[in-house]
């Protein structure tokens, strides 16, 4: 009997062993800071990691209308870069992300009633908007653009602010040391 205690003991550990060593290897899917939004798992023995000290300056170009997890597809890509900037251990002062929204892209930026009114249902970006703004993300959109679509500046979701132009806005934001990201 005591042969099969040590055996039931040893496989214990074996088991609970490969269960820490699977988790480290494959963490599970979480949104660290944007809750519910940009997924990501983090692997810290991956070869490149966020560098801590540097200042990430980012700014991205918004022009399509393709959707990811029921948002726009650069919301989802802002929310991913936040959180995996954020468990990489990169400071909040060092995380500096704009997206300029103008194009098919244009419609996200309706607040609720305006929204509906187009399109008969709620505006599915509303929540990942407010989040990514109380973060400290910028999101404007082109004032050509809002022009285009017949888009009226009450209509604009407050978390939004219109810019002259998108070109001249992202051109700008190269000038000031920002990474386009298309």
């Amino acid at each position: 009997m005591e042969k099969w205690k040590k055996i039931l003991i040893l496989t214990s550990i074996v088991l609970s062993t490969s269960q820490v060593l699977s988790a480290q290897s494959n963490p599970k899917w979480e949104t660290p800071l944007i809750k519910d939004y940009g997924p990501i798992k983090y692997f810290k023995d991956a070869a490149m990691q966020p560098k801590k000290n540097i200042e990430y300056k980012v700014v991205v170009k918004m022009t399509g209308d393709a959707m990811r997890k029921g948002i726009n597809r650069k919301l989802f890509l802002i929310s991913r870069l936040v959180n995996m900037l954020h468990a990489g251990g990169v400071s909040e002062k060092n995380i500096h992300i704009v997206g300029v929204i103008f194009g098919k892209a244009t419609s996200i930026v309706l607040n609720n009633e305006a929204y509906q009114k187009r399109f008969h249902k709620n505006n599915p970006n509303l929540d990942v908007i407010k989040k990514l703004t109380q973060y400290g993300v910028k999101l404007n959109i082109c004032d050509q653009a809002l022009a285009e679509h017949k888009i009226q500046k009450n209509e604009v979701n407050k978390n939004i602010q219109p810019v002259l132009a998108g070109n001249i806005a992202i051109l700008t934001y190269q000038q000031n040391n920002y990474i386009l990201i298309q």
